[in-house]
């Protein structure tokens, strides 16, 4: 049987995990398993689901968000040109983005590989592969 979240709290004890990703914790319309093997849905008007967060079912059942880390590349400019054209590209792709001063950070996606590609070979630009808990400045993925 499928469960139906009805609530998101910060609770301190829970039932069960998941570990999510960063796009599921965007989904709207999440459906996913537990560790517990337990299948559950949430229906959301927008989901931003946090590390910790327990989404609770309508019989109580309490399963904690555990968010997953993913594979991210952190580029860092030496000059304003090069970054305002790289955060421009990958905006043109309608990736999430964290943007500081003279540093951006993308999700690893398939759809960059030749943005991070033509950016390796400029040497006023260093690009590190991270592993870890990806954090966008927008409040949305996307949208129109």
């Amino acid at each position: 049987m499928v469960k139906k979240i009805v609530k998101i709290e910060m609770a301190q004890s829970a039932d069960d995990t998941v570990l999510l990703s960063w796009f599921d914790i965007k989904k709207p319309n999440l459906s996913a398993v537990s560790e517990n093997g337990i299948e559950f849905i949430l229906k959301t008007q927008a989901c931003n689901l946090d590390d910790g967060d327990t989404l609770i079912a309508e019989d109580g059942y309490k399963i904690k968000v555990n968010i997953k880390k993913d594979e991210l590349f952190v580029l860092k400019f030496k000059n304003a040109v090069d970054f305002a054209k790289t955060a421009y590209e990958i905006g043109n792709r309608h990736q999430p983005i964290c943007i500081e001063e003279f540093s951006i950070t993308v999700l690893n996606d398939s759809s960059l590989s030749g943005i991070i590609h033509s950016l390796s070979h400029n040497e006023d630009i260093s690009i590190e592969k991270i592993s870890g808990v990806f954090h966008q400045n927008a409040l949305s993925h996307h949208t129109h």
